[in-house]
């Protein structure tokens, strides 16, 4: 019976029974290949983040480290390469960056599960609260869903207790994103907002894209302001007011049209006005009708 293989990893699974002589290179090799795969692990609070005293920034000499509490352990899944947002509680110190403008580092080195180091500089601070989160790339999301909670909910309680952030009533930003942004792969995803929306929203060409379609309606449409429209076509029309201007041309196709007391306009002779009196008196070039 030759070697097996497990089947998410592929980690060998030595013949019991077999060549002795080989069970402690299979054995090195499993133990590499499980390193590598928990390496890529992502959890939500490495995604989202952790906020707390018990984060080290040092710099010794030329090494800028980060380490964290033995308890948090934040540091377990993260490799070589992978980059780490760091947000200093103190503004005064620069280089380890701020909530609203944070700092990111390059992993170069990591010693273990609670300390990093890393190629940009920081200022020594073991004092003040930080922040920390590693940075997402493609790569690194593949599947969901993916919650985002504000840094400020994640504490080092909640991550010795093994608990996870849940949004909050706060201000804070949850999720920031930068650069172009695909949502779905087809019309047949959707998107629900559950909030409000709280800029203007543009298109990022004039006269390119459209607000619905037909078959695929919005409804009601709620302006509290002015509506620039090049070209109105609608079903019905309930207009309350206001003027009409600039028509060179107008044709109404109707059996009835009902006009009483209005001005269509003058010639050389007189002003044109629709009255329903008896065709007696008035000026010159008036429309007259009577009716019974």
């Amino acid at each position: 019976m030759a070697n097996t293989f497990t089947s998410n990893y592929n980690l060998i699974k030595s013949e019991i029974g077999g060549d002795n002589q080989s069970w402690g290179d299979n054995l090195h090799t499993t133990l590499n290949l499980a390193d590598v795969a928990l390496g890529k692990m992502i959890e939500d609070q490495l995604i989202s983040g952790i906020t707390s005293t018990a984060i080290d920034l040092r710099k010794d000499n030329a090494t800028n480290t980060i380490s964290t509490d033995a308890n948090l352990k934040y540091f377990e899944n993260v490799v070589v390469g992978d980059k780490i947002r760091v947000a200093g509680s103190n503004a005064s110190n620069t280089g380890n960056g701020t909530l609203a403008n944070p700092v990111i580092h390059t992993v170069i080195a990591k010693s273990s599960a609670d300390s990093i180091t890393v190629s940009a500089t920081l200022t020594q601070d073991t004092a003040s609260t930080v922040t920390i989160a590693k940075v997402l790339e493609p790569v690194h999301i593949n599947s969901g869903p993916i919650v985002c909670a504000p840094l400020s909910n994640l504490s080092a309680a909640t991550r010795t207790a093994g608990g996870t952030g849940v949004p909050g009533t706060d201000t804070t930003d949850a999720l920031v994103v930068n650069g172009d942004v695909t949502l779905g792969a087809t019309n047949a995803n959707t998107v629900t907002f559950t909030s409000k929306i709280a800029t203007d929203v543009l298109p990022s060409a004039d006269g390119t894209y459209d607000l619905g379609a037909s078959g695929a309606e919005w409804q009601d449409l709620h302006i509290d302001g002015t509506a620039n429209i090049d070209s109105l076509v609608a079903d019905t029309a309930d207009i309350n007011g206001g003027t009409v201007d600039g028509i060179t041309s107008l044709s109404v196709s109707a059996t009835t049209i009902s006009m009483t007391g209005y001005t269509i306009g003058s010639n050389g002779t007189g002003v044109r006005t629709v009255s329903t009196g008896a065709p007696t008196g008035g000026s010159n070039g008036d429309i007259h009708y009577e009716y019974s």
